[in-house]
């Protein structure tokens, strides 16, 4: 009963990582990446637009999404809630410390009547 626990994959946490994002309010989906694909690489899978590495300082993460455009909810509060929904998604895992999320909006999808 020590204090070690098993270290969880960074396949498993991009997995865990995509569905939260997908999850939050005003995501459309998450992206592969517009310029440059994005994603975590396994065996025989690929969770695309989700980056997962590790450092001194924890997991670093980028989640890659489309927003959906609303006048009445900006970007940054919506990166912000990407980013909080990201470490719960880490933290239920217990997958360790969370360094750094960086959050890509790398398109908007605009609903019909607002653009």
């Amino acid at each position: 009963m020590g204090g070690t626990r098993a270290a969880v994959s960074e396949l498993v946490v991009a997995r865990a990582v995509a569905a939260a994002a997908a999850g939050v309010a005003g995501v459309a989906a998450v992206s592969p990446g517009r310029f440059a694909r994005v994603g975590t690489y396994g065996p025989g899978e690929l969770v695309r637009g989700v980056a997962v590495g590790r450092s001194a300082g924890g997991l670093t993460i980028a989640v890659h999404i489309r927003a959906r455009y609303r006048p009445s909810s900006p970007l940054p509060a919506l990166a912000d809630r990407v980013r909080e929904a990201a470490r719960g998604a880490v933290a239920g895992l217990g997958a360790g410390p969370v360094g750094r999320v960086d959050v890509a909006v790398d398109d908007l999808v605009v609903e019909e009547g607002l653009g």
